[in-house]
């Protein structure tokens, strides 16, 4: 994970913790960084499950398109990252710049 923001690797998920479950590999990794410059106030957890890998936040986590595909290097539409996307905690809100997942009791 190379990225000048906090990004840290736990084995323990928060109850608010919000985000993507992502198949582990290239995609996930560009997620990492991403979620990372769109969310500049939060830490982001990771807790790798071996073949996945449980990408977190609390209580809010944005992903845009734009981080995403400076990440990848190139052209990426967000509905294709729900084929990389297993699962998620919170609740997901979707338009075609941005992924929101929050947390709602």
């Amino acid at each position: 994970m190379q990225t000048n923001h906090r990004v840290y690797e736990t084995q323990d998920v928060a109850y608010d913790a919000v985000g993507p479950t992502m198949r582990n590999g290239e995609i996930a990794e560009a997620v990492i960084e991403a979620v990372a410059h769109d969310n500049p106030d939060q830490d982001v957890y990771v807790t790798d499950r071996g073949d996945y890998l449980h990408i977190h936040t609390l209580m809010e986590c944005r992903l845009t398109r734009e981080s995403l595909q400076r990440s990848l290097g190139r052209s990426y539409e967000l509905p294709m990252l729900e084929m990389e996307m297993s699962s998620f905690a919170g609740r997901l809100q979707t338009s075609d710049l941005e992924y929101r997942w929050y947390f709602k009791s």
